[in-house]
């Protein structure tokens, strides 16, 4: 009796200490696979803030790029319009690089603003629209030390009795196809300027593979081809312009299929040799930079507004061919009457031609802008000054 007396309590007491069982089964109860599922979801939707900013972090400390350019107005997006690419109006962004540190402000129509007041419109300003790329907005240097507004400088020293404006129209990032939209929608519109002086690049104003239906069935460039930005456009500009670990994920996606963009490797520098652009006169490619050319030359002609171009530079793969600058010969093969002031070969041809350059980066500096500006304030005032054509090409 005791000792059946004694494992029957045993027994009762273990029972009361087992967790409860389902009838079913026998074991305790478990999520459902969709359950599961949702709430892993769930946890990382609420775990991705903290993710994120310990990536924004690790980024802040390490990552150091050639240049990040922010800002920290908060109500900021994309600047694109039907003109296309540009930056959100009347803002001042910060440019951070490993060379260079500066700040920037843009004007209401998303351009770099001038640091001075335009002259009233009563002193008759000779406006002086400068379009280019990212060497023509100059955001690696102060806005006084750009070629931009150096050139402004020089020319009001000859001419106090008109005051000359430089209006800078750069974007970076840009090529010729972008200045023929800017051209259309917002420097001739309205009240053309008096003069336009086109900045190429050649190391990038000819690189990129033209899309086929901005032209037309004769190969003319259509008028109309961007469009404003939508909301995830300005939602990207917004992470780009505030987060580093967002700028790194957005170059990035950029970068992924790169490659399959590249052009023709036939069509490689044919913008810094005339005798291969003559052999390609009849690739697409090359007939759309001279349909842009000549389009632009057309627009201007009907506005009443003088039209040169400043080749700037240096570049690596861009130097004189018979003592000429290249992309003046090719024009003259085109049969297009534009004067050219090429300083990139003048340049190239200086025994040490990188140390007007960043390094890194690449673009112009301050010695590079002065280089500009003494090698073309003498064409340019002969261009702006001469009531007929002036032709200075080399």
């Amino acid at each position: 009796m005791t000792v059946a007396g004694s494992t029957a309590h045993t027994r009762r007491l273990g029972h009361r200490l087992e967790p409860a069982r389902t009838p079913a089964t026998g074991s305790p109860p478990r999520l459902s696979r969709r359950k599961r599922i949702t709430f892993a979801i769930v946890a990382n939707l609420v775990l991705l803030p903290a993710w994120f900013l310990v990536a924004e972090v690790g980024f802040q400390v390490f990552w150091k790029p050639r240049y990040w350019i922010h800002t920290s107005r908060l109500s900021v997006a994309s600047g694109q319009t039907e003109a296309g690419k540009k930056w959100w109006p009347e803002t001042l962004y910060r440019v951070d690089g490993s060379e260079f540190g500066t700040e920037f402000r843009t004007d209401a129509l998303g351009y770099r603003a001038r640091p001075t007041p335009m002259p009233p419109a009563s002193a008759h300003p000779y406006r002086i629209a400068m379009v280019g790329d990212s060497f023509t907005e100059a955001m690696q240097v102060p806005y006084e030390s750009s070629f931009c507004a150096r050139l402004e400088t020089l020319l009001n020293a000859s001419h106090p009795s008109r005051p000359r404006v430089c209006l800078n129209f750069g974007v970076s990032a840009t090529g010729l196809f972008d200045y023929w939209h800017r051209i259309v929608h917002d420097v001739l519109p309205n009240d053309p300027p008096e003069a336009l002086i086109l900045c190429l690049y050649p190391g990038n104003d000819f690189q990129p593979t033209l899309p086929a239906d901005a032209f037309d069935a004769e190969g003319r460039p259509l008028r109309d081809y961007f469009r404003p930005a939508s909301t995830i456009h300005h939602l990207i500009a917004w992470i780009n312009l505030h987060s580093k670990f967002g700028c790194f994920a957005q170059r990035a996606l950029l970068s992924y299929d790169a490659a399959s963009k590249r052009p023709d490797p036939r069509l490689n520098n044919w913008w810094g040799h005339p005798a291969q652009a003559a052999q390609l006169d009849a690739d697409p490619q090359v007939a759309r930079y001279r349909a842009l050319f000549r389009a632009i030359v057309d627009e201007c002609r009907k506005s009443g507004t003088r039209l040169g171009i400043l080749v700037v530079g240096p570049v690596a793969n861009y130097s004189a061919k018979d003592g000429k600058s290249p992309i003046a010969t090719i024009l003259g093969q085109w049969d297009i009457d534009v004067p050219v002031i090429d300083t990139a070969i003048v340049a190239r041809a200086r025994p040490q031609w990188a140390s007007v350059v960043f390094p890194f980066d690449g673009h112009l500096n301050d010695s590079g802008h002065q280089l500009v500006t003494n090698e073309a304030i003498g064409p340019l005032q002969v261009l702006l000054d001469d009531t007929a054509t002036a032709d200075l090409r080399p």
